[in-house]
């Protein structure tokens, strides 16, 4: 099983115009092409019962798209998959965790050596997999049962945390873009 994660940065001026997602789907069309031979343009998309969109004609082909900060990422792979991406900013960390992880977890995350990264590191994995299982923010992030599938800490620079969630083990490659909107 394999996974490409296309990635770029973006600029200041570029998350003020809120493109993002426009640039989110230019890595889209770019992977599609790169491992598939595909034009994106020809694959039809729906979505599922929680939205998350998927290929109509290629059931074999998965795909996630997530930003944050200065940060835009794609992962294509040969299995359902879930990708998030944070850029750690201030933010009520105890009443966010009261929200995000059973009782028992919250103390031990505001004591961790890096509060602030096992913080983060909570919040992107069940992200990751709530986008992985396609349920969205539906689920009760305090139920995710964080031994299902298989999930993977991203190492991107301070200040940023991602993560990937899958079924099964993949080998993950990285690869940088550089987008030029008109």
């Amino acid at each position: 099983m394999k996974g490409t994660i296309y990635f770029t940065t973006i600029s200041k001026e570029e998350q003020k115009k809120r493109l993002s997602h426009m640039i989110g789907e230019e890595l889209l069309r770019i992977g599609l092409e790169k491992e598939y031979g595909k034009d994106l343009r020809f694959e039809p998309r729906a979505k599922g019962e929680f939205g998350k969109p998927f290929f109509t004609r290629e059931p074999g082909i998965h795909y996630n798209i997530s930003h944050s900060g200065k940060y835009v990422m794609c992962i294509l792979s040969d299995q359902e998959v879930g990708i998030d991406v944070q850029e750690h900013r201030p933010v009520n960390r105890e009443r966010m965790l009261s929200r995000m992880v059973p009782a028992e977890l919250i103390r031990p995350i505001l004591d961790a050596d890096e509060p602030e990264k096992a913080f983060f590191a909570q919040w992107v994995l069940r992200e990751a997999y709530v986008k992985w299982t396609g349920q969205g923010l539906s689920r009760d992030l305090r139920t995710i049962p964080m031994d299902e599938g298989t999930s993977m800490m991203l190492d991107l620079e301070p200040g940023y945390s991602a993560a990937v969630w899958s079924q099964h083990p993949m080998k993950l490659t990285m690869q940088e873009e550089t987008i030029n909107l008109p």
